[in-house]
């Protein structure tokens, strides 16, 4: 099993109406492909350089996640046919620095969350 890096460029009106729907559409996506995620956070949201199927802005979500190499084809072209999806880019990742990412990823995903209750 090989670790990789997801980064999805989702929709912002669909993400905005119900996030965990976004958000589980690409874990269903890397589990139905035989992967297991290790870490899955918001990344963040911004104007895009360029307009993608319409949208000027993107929300950026970045998953680490480990499956068998054949998996990997199925996955990218299901993230081109899903539409909540605008883009996908899956990297793999070198196996020397792959948990100090997961960490750092997991590490994000929790002082995010703090952020956000510390706003509301």
């Amino acid at each position: 099993m090989v670790v990789y890096e997801g980064m999805f460029i989702l929709d912002p009106t669909k993400y905005s109406r119900d996030p965990a729907a976004a958000t589980q559409q690409v874990s269903d996506l890397i589990t139905q492909a035989g992967g297991t995620i290790l870490a899955a956070r918001l990344w963040d949201e911004r104007k895009l350089a360029y307009p993608i199927k319409g949208h000027k802005r993107g929300v950026y979500w970045l998953t680490y996640f480990k499956m068998a190499g054949g998996g990997v084809a199925p996955l990218e072209r299901q993230c081109q046919i899903a539409d909540d999806i605008l883009r996908s880019l899956i990297l793999k990742v070198d196996p020397r620095i792959a948990d100090a990412l997961v960490q750092h990823a997991l590490a994000g995903e929790t002082s995010n969350k703090t952020a956000a209750a510390g706003t509301a």
